[in-house]
């Protein structure tokens, strides 16, 4: 199941990913917050993947974030002001999404930023729900799937060093970081069917700006780049693993905005 929030706000800064999980956890606090605190207190693989297109009318300007009181960087903002945003978010747990459903829909306005965090030119923005839409999606029945992604796809090895589909690594990375996926409680609670077959069609590298408070207390850097993959693929493996893939998304922290794809055929 896939459900899409439409929001409306003026501004959009290019670092965004960690506020819509915040937005999740409010949204989760105000519908079941057991199975809020069962999600997010602790390392547990979370069963979803979202992403956010930049509209087409839209203009780009530099200007000063201020993640946190620690942190002020100049970087890239995206003016909205005929526009509005669409979260889209995909979910295996049916738990997850119906109380997302419910949790979103009861928040008018989320406030993207706070007294001291996410402040764009010193000003405060707002993210109002405007509506929660459930879409539908593609049944998975063969043994191969063309998929297009939504989000960069996030493949690292055992030294959290990115590996891009162009490396002869790609695959067997792949493999290894889908298996360790779905062997979660929160997923599958065994490995793959049978091995991963990538093969690229229209693939790019992708650089994605992210934060996490938990990277800027062990770092002391405001912000990571990650080194992702983006375009058009054939996968090939078992249905019930591409189906929960396609549910889910390919690769690392996809809980984290990354590795949502869409089924092109």
């Amino acid at each position: 199941m896939r459900i899409k929030i439409v929001i409306k706000t003026d501004k959009l800064p290019v670092i965004y990913r960690h506020r819509v999980l915040s937005l999740f956890k409010e949204a989760l606090k105000r519908a079941d917050q057991d199975y809020k605190e069962y999600l997010y207190n602790g390392k547990i693989t979370k069963p979803y993947s979202f992403n956010i297109p930049l509209p087409r009318e839209k203009t780009a300007y530099k200007g000063k974030i201020q993640i946190d009181q620690n942190f002020i960087i100049e970087d890239t903002i995206y003016e909205l002001k005929k526009s509005f945003l669409s979260l889209y978010l995909s979910a295996l747990d049916y738990r997850f999404l119906i109380s997302l459903f419910n949790g979103i829909k009861r928040i008018k306005v989320f406030d993207f930023s706070s007294d001291e965090n996410m402040l764009v030119n010193g000003e405060k923005i707002l993210w109002e729900i405007k509506k929660v839409i459930p879409l539908n999606e593609k049944p998975i029945n063969s043994n191969s799937v063309i998929f297009r992604t939504n989000s960069p796809i996030i493949v690292e090895d055992v030294e959290d060093k990115p590996v891009l589909f162009s490396d002869k690594r790609f695959e067997e990375e792949l493999n290894e970081v889908t298996d360790r996926i779905l062997r979660s409680e929160t997923i599958k609670g065994k490995g793959l069917e049978r091995p991963l077959k990538f093969e690229p069609i229209k693939m790019n590298k992708q650089v994605v700006k992210h934060t996490l408070k938990a990277f800027r207390e062990k770092t002391g850097k405001p912000i990571m780049y990650l080194t992702g993959n983006s375009g058009i693929f054939k996968l090939s493996g078992h249905p019930k693993d591409l189906q929960i893939l396609y549910r889910i998304g390919i690769g690392n922290r996809t809980g984290q905005g990354f590795g949502m794809v869409e089924v092109l055929g």
